[in-house]
């Protein structure tokens, strides 16, 4: 099955932060997410495990307290119910991909 980039649709929308739901499958959902240079996405957790692949830039992410820092080509992956925050306190923008693991 072929997800054409032109049909994704929004899903975040900051002025801080954007992203769009570029496929659902039964198994995953994959959100490419932007944050801005100095840009932050508020601690949270999801009810699902998600692996995070960093296109481009670089950011900070917390997990559970534990900051660490995100760079282009790093895949990050996270259980379900953990706190994390995402912050890019760098000039140019963060790019991420974001796989959703559906139970």
């Amino acid at each position: 099955m072929i997800y054409p980039y032109y049909e994704k649709s929004a899903v975040l929308k900051t002025e801080q932060a954007y992203g769009y739901l570029l496929a659902e499958t039964d198994n995953n959902d994959i959100v490419e997410l932007h944050i801005l240079k100095n840009g932050l996405v508020p601690a949270h957790a999801l009810p699902v495990d998600v692996v995070f692949y960093v296109i481009s830039g670089r950011g900070k992410i917390t997990i559970a307290d534990e900051i660490t820092n995100a760079l282009k080509g790093d895949v990050i992956a996270v259980k379900k119910n953990l706190d994390r925050t995402w912050q890019n306190p760098f000039d140019e923008p963060l790019k991420r991909l974001v796989i959703k693991q559906k139970p």
